[in-house]
């Protein structure tokens, strides 16, 4: 099976089967009716996939395709703590589904049990989220206290991708998931936590770095 396949078999389940036993469990939907929980984690995910800045009215068109009929301040009564809560339940079902492609054909990798690359990313919050995400604050009066932090790792074995996980614009990186134990063997691009990570990593020299082998020549 390929990667395509494999996403979209495992966002059809997320977005479907899951959605709506999670919409139950947060309390969402609390009784059956055309707005179900896939519905409506539908609706967010397929309008703002196809447009990043969709406007309620815009987000009430995708509905209407999915078969409801909503007015955009319908909708917009929908967004509350309650449908946060959802939301971020339905993302880590999302993340929890491993998905792999095919191994990075490099025979120097395969020497190592696993071969990861992560990063991350931080996005600008409005301050009224400070109680839930809390930024690192700045010289701006505005929209400096809240910020969100997305990480990610990648294995280049399995071709396996690992996250994104959440967590508050001001937490480091070592306390987020990618501080958990790595695999004996394993290769990383964290050679600023080796010393809570006794493994493998590499970095880029500079131009004025000089390495030798065990005959102390210099290359």
């Amino acid at each position: 099976m390929n990667i395509i396949s494999q996403v979209a078999q495992g966002m059809q389940a997320i977005l479907s089967c899951a959605a709506e036993i999670i919409a139950f469990n947060t309390g969402v939907i609390q009784r059956l009716r055309k707005f179900t929980g896939s519905v409506f984690v539908q609706t967010l995910v397929f309008g703002w996939l196809s447009h990043p800045k969709a406007t309620l009215e815009d987000l009430t068109q995708t509905a209407a395709t999915l078969g409801l009929s909503i007015t955009p301040q319908g909708l917009d009564k929908r967004f509350t703590s309650v449908c946060a809560n959802f939301i971020l339940k339905v993302l880590e079902a999302a993340v929890a589904t491993v998905i792999a492609e095919k191994p990075v054909a490099i025979p120097v990798l395969h020497r190592f049990a696993a071969v990861y690359i992560q990063d991350s990313s931080t996005i600008t919050l409005p301050d009224v989220r400070a109680v839930i995400w809390q930024g690192c604050g700045g010289r701006r009066e505005k929209n400096t206290r809240s910020s969100l932090k997305t990480q990610i790792r990648l294995n280049l074995n399995p071709g396996e991708l690992i996250g994104p996980y959440l967590q508050s614009g001001k937490e480091n990186d070592l306390r987020s998931f990618l501080s958990l134990p790595l695999p004996k063997g394993a290769l990383w691009d964290k050679r600023k936590h080796r010393l809570t990570h006794p493994h493998t990593w590499f970095t880029i020299p500079n131009t004025h770095q000089f390495l030798s082998d065990k005959h102390s020549l210099c290359r």
